[in-house]
């Protein structure tokens, strides 16, 4: 909140902070250790410009009259144990973020392990909060802590419930911070603390501990690249943010949109038609069955779409270089391959671009897109690593980014399945830190097969995106 533009924080502030506490992690989990110092990776280092990860979860609880005021303090308590126990796995997340400046290295010191732990209460209707297309951006504000990196040492994770209208709702939200983990990271951590409150035990059968040694990412020279793109991203440590300006975000709209089961399989078969029709004219009429075009992935059709949808409702056309960003995890990837219990970044930035905008208007427009994208994931595959070095850094910084859209999270990321701490899952969820004009956000969705795409942009240009995006 303390980024947010006045008007937006001052209705944030309709939140009443009942109460704060600290959760320390409980007894500490097989191969845990206090006083762990656990200094950042490569992989880990550029992330320590940017805001915070928040997200905020919504549970619909029912009426049950006077009840619902001995009902929260209840559910509080059972989050906070489960919290506690999840901990004591997830180390790394009690911890503060800390610049040694005799070394130029950030670690993470979970000496004084623990987390703020915000109780608080609004009335809001959770209902509406979780069926409106449009997002109500100072609610959504007011439900997540605030966490304040701007100067290290910092607090690496945050958390608060809210209890929402006369007690028939609940608002779950977290503020974490990215350099400390990554997005696979945080939903694997949600997953455990859900369990720890569902089931007893943040570790299970289905879901075994995390580990976090930065062995698991080693790479030549990766410490001194790590102080390079500390230098790069943050020069002036221990301040962090400098003149990075993210308080422009909440002018944005925001809006959520379900794409189900058949929405996706007709967009897919679209762009394949499109393929098979340019490679038979290519082929002159002969059989191609040889050179078959390669099947787009949801993954790639939903990007296509929402850079096609970009480029229309910012009118680029002609003359206008365009970039698609997205990050993609390299845990299977790198060799040895890392686990997906690993609590830390593995993840790179990828670029799809097109020297030309008017390339991706047309009916041929949403092809070209996907062929970009797609070329851009076979160059990741090819060479995970391949240009981690601190110039993939200013190339980003000098790129145009009012003509860059980016896509973040993945259709792979079960929001609603993991989130479920035993009182039903959540009826919306949603990532509150969006930073980016033109950003679009992927999770799967309530229902089997079901996408969610949560929109960052322009108001004046909402309208047109969402025509482009539902058709």
């Amino acid at each position: 909140m303390g980024e947010a533009s006045s008007d937006v924080a001052a209705q944030a502030s309709a939140v009443r902070v009942l109460a704060v506490s600290r959760v320390a992690p409980s007894a500490l989990g097989d191969g845990q250790h206090a006083g762990l110092r656990l200094k950042l990776s490569f992989f880990d280092s550029p992330w320590v410009m940017l805001p915070p990860i928040q997200r905020v979860f919504l549970y619909e609880l029912g009426e049950d009259g006077g009840a619902a005021d001995q009902r929260f303090p209840a559910v509080v308590e059972r989050l906070k144990r489960a919290l506690a126990d999840t901990l004591a796995h997830y180390l790394p997340l009690s911890g503060r973020l800390e610049y040694v400046a005799e070394t130029g290295d950030v670690f993470v010191d979970c000496s004084d392990a623990g987390v703020a732990f915000v109780e608080a209460e609004a009335d809001v209707d959770v209902h509406r909060l979780a069926s409106d297309e449009e997002h109500d951006i100072p609610a959504f504000l007011g439900l997540v802590p605030e966490l304040d990196a701007r100067v290290l040492p910092a607090p690496v994770l945050c958390v608060q419930a809210t209890r929402l209208g006369a007690g028939s709702g609940l608002a779950v939200g977290l503020s974490v911070h990215h350099a400390v983990a990554d997005g696979r990271a945080v939903w694997r951590f949600m997953e455990a603390w859900a369990s720890a409150s569902r089931e007893g035990s943040p570790v299970t059968k289905a879901l075994g501990p995390p580990h976090y040694g930065r062995e698991a990412v080693a790479y030549t020279n990766g410490d001194e690249l790590g102080r390079e793109m500390l230098r790069t991203v943050a020069p002036n440590l221990p301040t962090v943010r400098g003149d990075y300006d993210f308080s422009q975000r909440f002018l944005r709209a925001r809006r959520t949109f379900y794409l189900d089961t058949d929405d996706i399989k007709s967009l897919r078969r679209r762009i394949d038609d499109l393929a098979s029709a340019d490679a038979a004219t290519a082929g002159g009429g002969h059989d191609v069955a040889s050179s078959k075009p390669k099947p787009v992935s949801t993954f790639v059709a939903l990007a296509a779409l929402s850079w096609t949808a970009f480029v229309r409702s910012k009118g680029l056309g002609a003359g206008d270089d365009t970039y698609l960003m997205f990050l993609a995890d390299l845990r299977t990837r790198l060799h040895p391959p890392v686990s997906d219990a690993y609590l830390g970044n593995c993840v790179r930035v990828c670029m799809a671009s097109c020297a030309d905008a008017s390339d991706l208007l047309g009916e041929a427009g949403i092809l070209r897109a996907a062929r970009a994208v797609q070329a851009a994931v076979a160059a990741m595959e090819a060479a995970p690593l391949a240009g981690m070095g601190k110039g993939w850094i200013h190339t980003m910084m000098r790129l145009p980014f009012h003509r860059m859209t980016n896509v973040a999270a993945s259709p792979r990321f079960r929001a609603y399945d993991v989130a479920d701490f035993g009182f039903g899952k959540p009826a919306r969820v949603e990532l509150v830190s969006m930073n980016h004009d033109g950003e679009m956000v992927l999770v799967g969705g309530r229902h089997d097969g079901e996408v969610q795409v949560s929109v960052s942009i322009d108001p004046a240009h909402m309208d047109t995106f969402k025509a482009c995006i539902l058709g």
